[in-house]
């Protein structure tokens, strides 16, 4: 229930634990043969006062492997697969809300994990694109992209930026490029050893 003057009622829905596995918890929503399925929602309270409620999803942890989570769009067998959006919220009078994607640190041993952004293969179209860029700025500074690799005892990080290969037409180009202005810009390729560009 709700509260005029304190906090709402809680729900708590939990399965039992097991010796053998713990028990399984679903929620799904119905399918439909001729028109959408139905939704589900999971949504955090908001607050006219103070900080909206948080909003956890969490796999289990492992004393062999972690327990994985996935987020996958739907299959479209005649029109366009479903999307996924994962983006931060907007602050009316200050900042907005920072993404972050990252792989935990390695443990004692072993490495750290990998981090992959890729799109589909296309059998007769273009396949997807990639796009990562920074925000304009109005009255400040446009934001800023760094690229860089780790440094390692043995040797540090390679990083490669390739245009794609055609085996019938031309590759792809690879373009740098400094937009000018009044004042002035660099661009700056600087190399920390004394081998020659093959």
């Amino acid at each position: 229930g709700s509260s005029a003057a304190g906090s709402g009622g809680s729900i708590a829905i939990s399965v039992g634990s097991g010796d053998a596995s713990g028990g399984t918890f679903s929620v799904t929503a119905g399918d439909s043969s001729a028109n959408g399925g139905g939704a589900a929602s999971v949504i955090a309270g908001s607050s006219s006062s103070s900080g909206g409620g948080s909003l956890t999803l969490a796999s289990g942890d492992g004393d062999t492997i972690g327990g994985a989570v996935a987020i996958d769009g739907g299959d479209g067998t005649t029109a366009l697969g479903g999307s996924i959006t994962i983006s931060s919220g907007v602050g009316t009078d200050t900042s907005s809300g920072s993404v972050s994607v990252s792989t935990s640190n390695a443990g004692t041993s072993g490495v750290s994990g990998d981090l992959s952004l890729s799109t589909g293969l296309a059998t007769v179209g273009t396949s997807g694109g990639v796009s990562i860029g920074s925000g304009s700025s109005a009255a400040g500074s446009g934001g800023s992209i760094a690229i860089s690799v780790g440094s390692g005892d043995a040797s540090g990080g390679t990083a490669s930026l390739n245009a794609g290969h055609s085996s019938a037409g031309s590759g792809g180009d690879l373009t740098l490029t400094r937009h000018a202005n009044t004042q002035q810009s660099t661009v700056s390729i600087c190399f920390n050893h004394a081998h020659a560009l093959p």
